[in-house]
């Protein structure tokens, strides 16, 4: 701390704006990297959603489309097959073929009727065990080095027993993949041996492939897997007793490059955002020091103001007075020690003089009587001498009085402890007497408030003034209306309205409240500042004050007078801090 005070200003500044940006940068980079973070996971979540999605619909479709494989071939062995097997002829020895596969009819001992022979077709018919609802699914073979699956379904209602047969081949599993208008992925379908049996891709049919993915996909695992940093989304198709196995891979590798993208703009838009944030900063700091300023120059200008208006306004009156009052006594004990009474005093010396001259000359008083007037006037000088001590500390003893009146009225201004509630009572009491206050009703309502400290007179003058105002609003508003009445009927017919004069006190956070609101019908907003001006008032200000003095001497103890219109009249609201 030593050594920090022993620094410059400019390189304490600069040392402070050095952490503060060094913090700034840390706290941009932990938000980044938490922004980040938090994208490149939401990012991760909905791709594994998409694949597991994706996986979800291709075992749909494919269950789907078995289904209707199945259906379509139950209802040819139901019609065609039944009637091929009737026959007992052999029949399409070159090959039975329709829009959707080849097709085969075989009797009860596994004997091609109706198609070309295929050995491999009927190895893989012997080697189904059991038949659900009349049909069922082979596994896969391999025919023509291509991989292909059988779909079996018993002809019912013929004469001899037999099936009917129809090859689901890699052509008729890669168009359900070619059936899906948007594949943003590439999808594969496995069989059981690990090859490729459906792709968009024609090369990669009958494909062998023995990888982390397929290993986890064949063990039945479902899913999200990532392998060599490529995710697939994995599942299966249950067909029959037999299951087609999906892969699902993203070939979408610009996740990365996303990521980078993103950052780049994170630290684009923060490295933006720090630049603002630190022109703001600096203009708020400068802001703030100019506000400052302003507010203290402000600040003392309206207490020099306040002073000025608080000595000119009712220090300087009294003491103008009360220096009148003194000027006076001065001018009084002046006259008592001067003037006649010294020529008095020269009257008597002078006649002792003469009597002491004609004496001498044996003309004048005797010996005994020049020693009565001498005696007599030294009396006199003595006694006035004395009179005028008196007077002299009457009037040090005045001088010293109005000193100490000059400076309490300096420190205090005469302030004491002051009840509101009992200067609204006493204050309604004096406008009942002094004012005219017929048709108008009072409403008085008090708050338990506690004293401030304030001019007691002052307060009285205040609360006085703004209840004069009240009533000589209403009384010429019950006046204006008399005169309308009478000129519409020619005789006033309608008793005076009566007015309401509502008066209140009451306690808020750091703050006593007095409100007084009349039915006068408000205030022109027009004259509103003449109002206050020094020089506008139309009270006698004998027993009240002007709104100009009002404010001016609620300011003094940090109050404030607002004046609102109201539907009906004038809310005067005083508010004075506790």
């Amino acid at each position: 701390m030593k050594r920090w005070a022993l620094l410059k200003p400019g390189w304490q500044k600069l040392i402070l704006y050095l952490l503060v940006l060094g913090a700034t940068v840390l706290l941009a980079i932990a938000i980044q990297w938490f922004i980040v973070r938090e994208f490149s996971g939401q990012l991760a979540d909905i791709q594994d959603e998409q694949l597991r999605y994706e996986v979800q619909d291709w075992s749909s479709r494919i269950s789907e489309h078995y289904a209707a494989w199945q259906a379509e071939l139950n209802e040819l062995a139901s019609n065609l097959g039944r009637n091929i097997l009737n026959q007992g002829t052999r029949q399409y020895t070159e090959g039975f073929k329709r829009e959707s596969g080849a097709f085969y009819v075989l009797d009860e001992q596994y004997r091609v009727i109706a198609g070309r022979d295929n050995r491999e077709m009927k190895s893989a018919v012997q080697q189904i065990k059991l038949l659900q609802n009349g049909c069922a699914v082979s596994s896969f073979v391999t025919e023509d080095h291509q991989p292909a699956q059988y779909i079996v379904c018993r002809i019912q209602g013929a004469q001899t027993g037999g099936f009917m047969v129809r090859t689901i081949d890699s052509g008729m599993l890669s168009g359900i993949i070619k059936s899906k208008p948007v594949n943003p992925h590439e999808t594969l379908f496995y069989n059981d041996q690990f090859k490729v049996v459906a792709s968009l891709n024609t090369s990669d049919i009958n494909r062998t492939d023995i990888t982390g993915v397929t290993r986890r996909l064949l063990e039945g695992n479902t899913g999200v897997v990532e392998d060599q940093g490529v995710k697939h989304g994995i599942g299966f198709s249950r067909v029959g007793e037999e299951a087609l196995y999906i892969s699902v891979e993203d070939v979408d590798q610009d996740t990365a490059q996303r990521i980078s993208s993103f950052r780049k703009k994170v630290w684009l838009v923060m490295a933006l955002l720090l630049l603002i944030l630190w022109a703001i900063l600096v203009q708020f700091r400068k802001r703030i020091v100019k506000d400052t300023l302003v507010n203290n120059q402000v600040r003392d200008q309206r207490r020099d103001e306040d002073m000025r208006q608080q000595q000119d306004t009712y220090y300087l009156p009294l003491m103008q007075t009360i220096e009148q009052r003194l000027q006076e006594l001065q001018e009084q004990t002046a006259r008592l020690t001067g003037g006649d009474d010294l020529k008095l005093l020269g009257f008597y010396h002078d006649l002792a003089n003469r009597f002491e001259a004609a004496s001498s000359q044996g003309k004048g008083a005797s010996h005994e009587e020049l020693e009565y007037f001498r005696e007599l006037n030294e009396n006199f000088i003595q006694g006035r001498l004395k009179q005028e001590s008196s007077l002299g500390g009457l009037l040090t003893g005045v001088r010293t009085l109005r000193d100490e009146l000059e400076e309490k009225m300096h420190d205090n201004s005469g302030i004491s402890f002051t009840d509101m509630n009992e200067v609204l009572s006493e204050s309604l009491k004096w406008a009942n007497r002094s004012l005219n206050m017929k048709d108008i009703q009072v409403i008085l309502r008090q708050e338990p408030i506690p004293s401030i400290a304030a001019q007691t007179p002052m307060l009285y003058k205040t609360i006085q003034g703004l209840l004069e105002n009240s009533v000589q609003a209403m009384g010429q508003t019950n006046k204006l209306s008399e005169d309308q009445e009478r000129g519409r009927t020619g005789l006033l017919r309608s008793k005076r309205q009566t007015q309401v004069l509502k008066v209140s006190s009451r306690l808020e956070e750091g703050e006593i409240v007095i409100t007084i609101e009349d039915t006068g019908g408000g205030i022109d907003d027009k004259m509103r500042w003449s109002y206050f001006q020094p020089d506008y008032s139309q009270n006698s200000q004998e027993h009240t004050f002007s709104l100009y003095h009002m404010d001016a001497y609620l300011k003094t103890i940090s109050g404030r007078l607002k004046l609102r219109n109201t539907d009906q009249g004038l809310q005067a609201i005083v508010r004075l801090r506790r």
